[in-house]
């Protein structure tokens, strides 16, 4: 996007007159609200696929390493159920994600002793050197990344970005 430009043309790369045409096919039709979704589908690939260059050479993705700052943080063995809420996906999403994690040494997983059917997972000692040495430099990139916002404008676009959540939550009332 370029600087000042706060309709998001530069960035999203369609022009006004795509807008308009829909308004006149679709009475019901938000251009505001198209270009925000196409906006914020937008930030969000060029994250991952920033994340995801970033990660590269570790062997890591968003993902996983998202598993392991979410275990190093609870600083227990917590469910595979737990985890799944805490990230906000599927099961089958976290049985992958952990399955790979405990092969890579990451993570160790085990049987809880009053029901088989629950598993608990916790960072190994390998998971927790391999996060605290790629912490520090995940930080520097974040705040790099993040740098030109204030840190109420932090606040305020994640309280933004809650409420969009909010909408498309299937939960939703």
């Amino acid at each position: 996007m370029k600087r000042g430009d706060s309709s998001g043309d530069g960035f999203v790369g369609w022009p006004e007159s795509h807008f308009s045409g829909y308004k006149k096919h679709f009475s019901d039709f938000d251009p505001g609200a198209l270009r925000t979704l196409l906006t914020l589908r937008a930030v969000a690939q060029l994250v991952e696929n920033s994340l995801s260059a970033w990660f590269a050479d570790s062997g890591l993705t968003p993902q996983k390493f998202g598993v392991l700052m979410l275990l190093f943080a609870e600083e227990k063995p917590i469910t595979l159920s737990h985890l799944r809420s805490l990230l906000r996906t599927t099961q089958a999403n976290v049985t992958g994600l952990t399955t790979g994690l405990e092969r890579d040494g990451l993570i160790e997983r085990r049987v809880s002793r009053e029901d088989q059917r629950v598993s608990f997972v916790s960072l190994s000692r390998s998971g927790k050197r391999a996060l605290r040495s790629t912490l520090p430099a995940y930080f520097a990139f974040s705040h790099d990344a993040l740098g030109t916002i204030s840190v109420s404008e932090k606040k305020s676009l994640v309280a933004l970005l809650v409420r969009v959540a909010k909408g498309f939550a299937p939960d939703r009332d």
